[in-house]
């Protein structure tokens, strides 16, 4: 009897540890993806900040003065490795007039640096 009461005890002691680690990894991955939910509204706060800087490099590359609204694909925020916020945007309440851009800093400082597709260049460039 004294075997089985023996065996019984390992048993629990090694199910009580892996029981342990598998909490702690859970526990692991859920904090790391609360953390970087956090830091994505972080980043799609700080595009809606700089929605009028976003505005002026359009109006900015705008001769004719087309650019009537902008609208800011959140989903589409990220982070970008070498610093700043990468994000995809249309004007215009028109889709196919879209343009993906990253918002930097430099020296406190944000720079708007956009690339336009192909439909965006050609009518914000026409004399349409």
């Amino acid at each position: 009897m004294l075997r089985w009461i023996k065996r019984y005890k390992w048993w629990l002691i090694i199910s009580g540890i892996v029981l342990v680690i598998i909490g702690l990894i859970v526990g692991g991955i859920h904090l790391e993806e609360q953390r970087q939910a956090e830091f994505k509204q972080e980043m799609i706060k700080e595009v809606k900040e700089h929605n009028k800087d976003i505005l002026e490099q359009l109006n900015y590359d705008d001769p004719h003065k087309k650019v009537k609204s902008l609208i800011v694909d959140y989903r589409t925020v990220s982070h970008v490795p070498m610093g700043g916020i990468h994000f995809d945007a249309y004007i215009n309440d028109d889709e196919s007039l879209k343009f993906n851009a990253i918002l930097s800093k430099d020296d406190e400082e944000f720079t708007v640096l956009p690339a336009y597709s192909n439909e965006l260049w050609n009518f914000l460039t026409g004399d349409k």
